[in-house]
């Protein structure tokens, strides 16, 4: 039976109290996002006593169908971007990393932060009591630093009441990617399983899924765009609502390569690219300070490791040291007359380190700006700049990560003794 049918049968009253009970569990297993046990837990748990009261045991049917309701239209919307696909041909929106998000273990609709908070909880618990898996020495060592670090991001999760510390957002991407890709010549024991299923839903709680948009966004890519230009103050208003929508939706969306951020189904910024010039990106008021913006701008740099510009206002000294932070460098300030507002705009430009440089006008040597954390970003590019050009691009560099930033080290440099 359906889905649908096993929860008229729990409305149904004329049926004995116990087959209704078994009905509940009857539609669980049809619909189980976090697992059956993870699943049943947490829609009991927000209810009350199933078993023996009729009103908790409509409250947890409740709770499940409105999950269950917004994952049907999530998947419907998702179908209908997968059709305009293949109309395409050679279009390809859907990447691996979002059929994770759609099907993985995540709880759909607007209590998805509760449940995603409970379910880790639960199985951290269980967790914390089981020993370590006994394993083969020779991979016992990777294992025990990867257990470490994803226990260690799962433990702070938990201890700031659900909120992923920002220093692990990074981590937490690259630690799933290792369980992802373990390869051993023994079984995975289960406990790695239960790490990559806690591991999972954080990241679907916590991390924006980054994809390409379609013609479907157009609504609320420019709600975000209204959203986020209304809290720019000083801002000349040359469109009405009705025209910034379609000019989304006829204009930007077909000549620009357009990524959105979506955080528990909701689209929450955007990233507009022509060419090498990144022209917009927004992230709406009450998902600021999330790494949105961050995230959005890195999926920028992969698509254009030769080189990435973009002109902000002068005004907005906010975006001015977020791309700042980022290794942007300033090449000039306008008097505003290229843009449409008419404002004094600043023009930056940011290149791949790994790739051949040309020494900056300026002297700028990013093989050392590139070396310290981007909250030093300022600081750096003053001393960088009042060394002496140099002459040559560092011999090697390694990678480190430092917090949420990751720095590549050169191994030499060859910037000239400095005049007295």
């Amino acid at each position: 039976m359906s889905f649908g049918t096993y929860a008229r049968r729990v409305r149904d009253r004329n049926l004995p109290y116990g087959a209704r009970y078994s009905a509940l569990r009857c539609a669980v297993e049809r619909y189980m996002p976090l697992g059956f046990n993870a699943t049943w837990a947490y829609i009991t748990g927000r209810a009350g006593n199933v078993r023996t009261d009729e009103a908790a045991l409509i409250r947890a049917l409740n709770v499940l169908e409105v999950s269950r309701k917004a994952r049907q239209a999530e998947l419907a919307e998702f179908a209908c971007r997968r059709g305009a696909d293949k109309e395409q041909r050679h279009s390809r929106t859907v990447t691996e990393e979002e059929i994770r998000y759609r099907y993985g273990y995540r709880w759909p609709g607007p209590d998805a932060h509760e449940a995603t908070l409970r379910t880790v909880t639960a199985l951290w618990d269980e967790h914390t009591r089981l020993p370590f898996p006994d394993v083969p020495p020779g991979p016992k060592g990777g294992l025990v630093e990867l257990d470490t670090s994803i226990a260690g991001m799962i433990w702070t999760y938990l201890q700031r009441e659900g909120n992923l510390h920002p220093d692990h957002r990074r981590l937490l991407r690259d630690c799933l990617a290792d369980l992802r890709g373990l390869r051993l010549s023994f079984p995975v024991p289960s406990g790695f399983f239960r790490l990559r299923k806690m591991a999972e839903l954080i990241a679907h709680d916590a991390l924006p899924l980054i994809r390409l948009a379609w013609a479907g966004d157009a609504a609320h890519i420019a709600e975000v765009f209204l959203a986020a230009r209304a809290q720019m103050t000083g801002l000349p208003h040359l469109r009405s609502d009705e025209q910034t929508r379609a000019w989304v939706s006829d204009v930007m969306l077909p000549a620009s390569v357009v990524w959105v951020a979506e955080l528990h189904e909701r689209v929450v910024g955007f990233a507009a690219l022509r060419g090498d010039l990144l022209e917009h990106l927004y992230v709406t008021p009450d998902a600021q300070g999330s790494a949105i913006g961050t995230a959005l701008l890195d999926k920028a740099k992969k698509a254009r490791p030769g080189g990435l510009g973009l002109c902000v206002f002068q005004p907005n000294t906010g975006a001015r040291r977020f791309y700042e932070r980022r290794r942007f460098t300033l090449m000039e300030e306008g008097d505003g007359s290229g843009n449409e507002e008419n404002l004094p705009d600043a023009r930056y430009r940011w290149r791949e380190i790994d790739e051949p440089r040309q020494v900056e006008p300026s002297g700028l040597n990013e093989g050392l700006t590139c070396a310290f954390p981007d909250v030093l970003a300022h600081d750096v590019t003053a001393v960088v700049n009042a060394l002496p050009t140099a002459r040559h691009t560092p011999s090697a560099s390694f990678r480190a990560i430092v917090g949420d930033d990751s720095l590549t080290i050169p191994a030499r440099i060859y910037n000239p003794e400095p005049a007295p």
